[in-house]
């Protein structure tokens, strides 16, 4: 019986001894100090995006199609007057649907519906970087024929090097909160351990989603204002 107890003491001493080194060495990490540092870049945007939209309806569907074409090639050539490219245009969504009766109130119970009409539209997006033209092209393109103005948005052409620039400031936050939090607390900044970057991006700047009414406006005042690049830097520094 002695020899068993014996033998039962060393198994628990064992088994507990692994658990022991863990709890150790969890204890004896290295302290780390964790900093978030932001930069943020407003920019003038020098890049614009619009829609601009042709819709026609009549009793048949030929007919809506021509007077269709006709608005669409004068707003193209509208916009080749003002000093658009060719290759800053293109046509987006184009659909020929008809359209349907409405049941009467009350509904005879033979009521069939039956067609009264085609609905033609076409989408046109212009990007370019002409941003100076915005309200000229929005009030001459409802003049020419347009009818629905959507997609309005000023951005940048190039963001990158915008975002670099984001980028370095706030990696040079982190780094001056980490030596001051480090100065304050009487502690040494070791190597640096991880650096995350988060960019979330640019704000856009103002949107237009509404129908044209501009009729007798030279150009329809509209505000570029700023484009917001912004960028987030994490750092975990070893503390000495």
């Amino acid at each position: 019986m002695r020899v068993i107890f014996i033998l039962l003491l060393a198994l628990l001493l064992c088994s507990c001894g692994p658990h022991s080194f863990k709890y150790e060495a969890a204890d004896s990490s290295p302290p780390q100090l964790v900093v978030r540092g932001e930069g943020r870049v407003e920019v003038t945007p020098d890049k614009l995006q619009l829609r601009l939209g042709v819709v026609t309806e009549a009793s048949e569907a030929d007919q809506a199609l021509t007077e269709n074409n006709q608005r669409m090639s004068a707003v193209m050539a509208m916009l080749a007057d003002i000093g658009i490219a060719a290759d800053e245009m293109s046509t987006g969504q184009f659909q020929i649907r008809p359209e349907w009766s409405l049941p009467p109130r009350p509904t005879p119970a033979n009521w069939q519906r039956h067609i009264v009409g085609y609905r033609v539209s076409n989408e046109l997006w212009i990007v370019t970087t002409r941003v100076a033209l915005a309200g000229r092209l929005l009030a001459a393109a409802q003049q020419a024929g347009a009818n629905q103005v959507g997609g309005l948005q000023f951005t940048l052409a190039d963001p990158e090097a915008h975002r670099q620039r984001a980028i370095t400031l706030a990696t040079a936050q982190a780094v001056r909160e980490a030596q001051t939090l480090a100065a304050a607390a009487g502690v040494t900044l070791g190597p640096v351990q991880s650096l995350t970057l988060d960019s979330p991006g640019g704000s856009p700047g103002p949107q237009l989603m509404a129908e044209a009414r501009f009729a007798g406006a030279d150009a329809v005042p509209v505000a570029a204002g700023k484009v917001e690049v912004r960028a987030a830097v994490l750092i975990v520094y070893r503390l000495a």
